[in-house]
Formats: structure tokens, C-alpha cells, sequence
């Protein structure tokens, strides 16, 4: 069986539909999102833009409410009345400042940007309402599912958990094919466990998916009631997998992969062997990953860094053995995780 699985291809150019009749206004805006990395395309009036819409099916629109023959806000409405384009998220241009002076239309679910536009503010209001509407729309984890639903659908939920917070883009294909490897290199486990293992692995966050993303995405240290929060997606995990029988022998790393080997972890505070060996095993992975990523409230630690806090929580959050094997056979583990599929 070959487990190794690649992220796919994140590096798409997001294309923005810019609709306004102010000519100069439209090619000088164009330039700049250009200049931010966006592919852009553009109208200068409503029936146009949406015929460009239908055409080019960019992720974002960007629209100037005033414009001539249709508002903004007629335009947005038969782009909503089209299934090919109800989903593309409109941002309304304007330089009105009194929003009492917008009659028709004026929604607080609408998007606005005032005019001028501060390029770099546009090109972070972008991302996250692009953010907001994909997260939006991902699959909804208490769906009924059966016991004939396959491994690539629950695997779909854990991209999800991905998809909440880009900066983690990777991590759950990283962690599951390094996990099994050391699994595999400790010649203590069997083939079939080794298969539960890579499946809990790959969902080892998925209780992630109860969590607020703005818990999630939070740039800083947590406060106690976020912690409190957090602490429990071990919990979520098991409850929302433990009636499937594909997943019943896979539970222990979503389960348990925040216990601590001094048994001040997380969510029952077991202690050395009373945490499940593959959580063991995860947990060494997982915290190696985590350190090696770069976040925003962190910059990514180097490789012998990372090793040298690894043999610093020995005994302490690690289990000796486990520690031990990973350290000495590190270079092997990473060629084998991260060889290409053949």
C-alpha cells in the first residue's frame, strides 16, 4: 500500500473582476492588483461585467455601486440569480461615506471599500473575504454518513481543518506519511496497525472543525477561555469517529495526541504507557512539525533546533524510547516519508 499523498497545487493566481466606469480609475487599479500577484479582467458597466463573470469565473468581483444603465447592486443581484455566478463574492467601490445615502441595496451583509483604495489593505481584505467564503462552504462534518462511507471522504475533513488556516497548508500529509515511518522503523508494529495509524494521523485535528476560526487563526497566545476551547477538539474527534468501524481502531492519535508523558497533557491527563503508542509516536511528529513551521506569531525553527528540543522534552512530554529511534534514525525517516511516489 502506498500512503504517501501530496497537498496539490495551492499556487493558483486568484482572478479578480473589476467592474467601474471610471476608465483611469479601472486601469489603475488593475496595474496595482496586477503588481499583488491577482490576475485581473475587467468591464466597465454591469451587462458587461456580468457576461465577463459568466465567461471568466473569477473568485472575486470588485464593483463600483454607481454605474451606468444598472447599479452595483442590480448587477450583484442577477449574478445571485445565476448558479454559474451566485457564488463569487462581490466587494462594492465606493466613495459614498454616509451610508444613509445608499437607498436600494444597502445590505450590512454587503462588502464595501471605500475609494481611494489602499492597496495593501485591498489586496488583505481580498484574501479574507476569500478565506471567509471558501470556509464557508466546506463540508459539513456532522453530515449523515454510514458505515459504507470510505477512508477519502473522512480524509476530505481533514483538508478542511487545513483549508481554516492556509498558513497549515501540508502539514496533515507531512505528519502522516513521518508518523508512519517511524512507526514502521520501531519493528514493534504490524501491518494493520500501521494502517491505523496513518488514518489517525491524518485526522489527527479533525475535532479542529468544531473550533471557531477566529480561535484558530488568532496571530497571538490564547487566552483561558480559547484554551478551555482547544483542549477539547480531542474530545470532539472521538466522539464524532467512534461509531464508525472504519475508524474504530484509528482513534487513539485524534484521541489522544496531546498527552504528555509526565501526564500533564491533554484531554485525560494519562501518564507514560497509559497513552496509546500511536499517540505516543504522533505526538513526537507533530511537535517536530509544528516547530519546523513557520506562524505568525513565529518564525520556523531550523532542523537541529528542532532535534535539540525533541531530546530536550525526553521524559517529559516524549516517550524516551520513541525519542530515541526518531533521533537516530531521523535522515532515514525523512528520505523514506518524503520520497516521491513512485
Amino acid at each position: 500500500m502506498i500512503y504517501n499523498v501530496s497537498p496539490g497545487n495551492i499556487g493558483k493566481k486568484t482572478t479578480i473582476l473589476v467592474i467601474d466606469d471610471d476608465v483611469s480609475f479601472l486601469f489603475g487599479i488593475s496595474r496595482l492588483l496586477a503588481k499583488a500577484d491577482f490576475n485581473v479582467i475587467a468591464a466597465t458597466e454591469g451587462i458587461s461585467g456580468i457576461a465577463r463573470a459568466q465567461a471568466g469565473h473569477p473568485d472575486l468581483i470588485l464593483m463600483d455601486i454607481n454605474l451606468p444603465n444598472m447599479t452595483g447592486f442590480q448587477v450583484k443581484k442577477a449574478l445571485e440569480s445565476d448558479s454559474h455566478t451566485q457564488l463569487i463574492p462581490v466587494v462594492f467601490l465606493t466613495t459614498i461615506n454616509d451610508n444613509s445615502e445608499i437607498n436600494d441595496g444597502f445590505s450590512s451583509e454587503n462588502e464595501y471599500i471605500t475609494k481611494p483604495v489602499d492597496t495593501t489593505i485591498l489586496a488583505a481584505r481580498i484574501k479574507s473575504i476569500l478565506h471567509k467564503t471558501k470556509t464557508a462552504n466546506l463540508p459539513n462534518p456532522l453530515a449523515e454518513i454510514d458505515q459504507t462511507t470510505s477512508f477519502d471522504r473522512f480524509k476530505q475533513w481533514a483538508y478542511s481543518v487545513e483549508m481554516l488556516d492556509e498558513r497549515a497548508i501540508g502539514h496533515t500529509c507531512r505528519v502522516a506519511n513521518l508518523t508512519l515511518a517511524l512507526a514502521r522503523s520501531l519493528g514493534i508494529v504490524d501491518e494493520q496497525m500501521l494502517d491505523n495509524i496513518y488514518k489517525g494521523a491524518f485526522l489527527h485535528d479533525i475535532g479542529k472543525l468544531a473550533i471557531s476560526e477566529r480561535v484558530l487563526n488568532k496571530p497571538g497566545p490564547l487566552n483561558d477561555e480559547e484554551w478551555d476551547l482547544m483542549r477539547h477538539h480531542p474530545t470532539v474527534a472521538y466522539d464524532m469517529l467512534a461509531s464508525i468501524d472504519l475508524l474504530k481502531d484509528a482513534l487513539d492519535i485524534p484521541h489522544c495526541h496531546h498527552e504528555r508523558w509526565d501526564g500533564l497533557g491533554y484531554p485525560n491527563r494519562l501518564a507514560g504507557k497509559e497513552i496509546p503508542l500511536a499517540a505516543r509516536i504522533f505526538s513526537v511528529v507533530d511537535v517536530y512539525d509544528a516547530l519546523t513551521s513557520k506562524r505568525p506569531y513565529k518564525e520556523a525553527q531550523s532542523e537541529t533546533e528542532t532535534l535539540k528540543v525533541i531530546h530536550s522534552l525526553s521524559g517529559k512530554q516524549f516517550d524516551p524510547a520513541i525519542v530515541e529511534n526518531f533521533l537516530e534514525n531521523f535522515e532515514a525517516l525523512k528520505k523514506w516519508a518524503f520520497q516521491e511516489p513512485e
